[in-house]
């Protein structure tokens, strides 16, 4: 119940559905109340939440602190003694007519292939997914696993833990695993902040490789840029979804470890 709960929290955080809420809000009033102040400054407020949260100076001004906290681990080599190279899930959908890399969501997908390429660069590397059956009959961790093996990835040098739903389980279902080991933790980058928290919270020792970049430094300016697109709201709801579960990591989760 708390995790459905968690989820419906966040979707109602989200700027569209603020932005839908303050809209409604503000059209109930028009209609039936003589208050048009009122109705006009929901209004106004809605359309600014809309158009701003889709404007991309502004999704990348919030998503890019979460980004950029931990640097790309770019050689395996620098995380000497780790001997697993552990990918946390991102969603899936089991469409029956996709290949197993076509059901993975982008976060996942960019995740997974970042895990490959740190598997492959340490020797003697096992390869961990996570996740397990969240609004989806198929175990997240699973359905990774299948793709990896579709792309190449030796099977018996693949983990599953199929079990856990977010990111606080999966620290605890890794804690089983790995102890106080050394171990490479793949995770998007926005992602990766209230990973390490939890994780270290745990007693942990992983090293950050933070996969799936949003906001990316670019020499040249596209006019694109400088329009609301669906693009930038994708960044904006990603950094208010992760700046939530920080929050409720420091709040809540890390309370729970010691």
């Amino acid at each position: 119940m708390l995790f459905v709960f968690k989820k419906i929290i966040a979707l109602l955080s989200m700027p569209l559905s603020i932005a839908g809420m303050l809209f409604m809000a503000g059209l109930m009033v028009l209609f039936t109340s003589r208050r048009q102040m009122a109705a006009k400054v929901l209004l106004v407020m809605g359309v600014f939440i809309a158009l701003g949260s889709a404007w991309a100076p502004v999704a990348d001004r919030l998503l890019a602190p979460l980004e950029n906290r931990h640097p790309p681990l770019l050689d395996a080599q620098n995380a000497a003694g780790a001997r697993h190279v552990a990918v946390l899930g991102g969603g899936h959908n089991s469409d029956a007519r996709l290949p197993d890399a076509g059901r993975l969501s982008d976060s996942s997908l960019a995740r997974m292939v970042e895990g490959i390429r740190l598997h492959r660069q340490l020797a003697d590397s096992r390869l961990i997914f996570t996740g397990g059956a969240v609004f989806d009959p198929v175990p997240h961790a699973r359905v990774m696993a299948l793709a990896a093996a579709s792309l190449g990835v030796d099977e018996q040098r693949i983990v599953i833990l199929d079990e856990a739903r977010d990111t606080a389980e999966e620290a605890a279902a890794l804690k089983k695993l790995l102890g106080q080991e050394r171990f490479v933790l793949v995770t998007s980058a926005s992602h990766m902040p209230r990973a390490m928290l939890l994780f270290q919270a745990a007693g942990m020792h992983p090293v950050a490789a933070p996969a799936d970049y949003l906001v990316k430094d670019s020499k040249a300016a596209h006019p694109g840029d400088y329009f609301p697109s669906a693009a930038a709201l994708r960044r904006t709801e990603r950094a208010v979804y992760e700046y939530l579960g920080l929050l409720w990591a420091r709040v809540y989760e890390v309370g729970r470890w010691r």
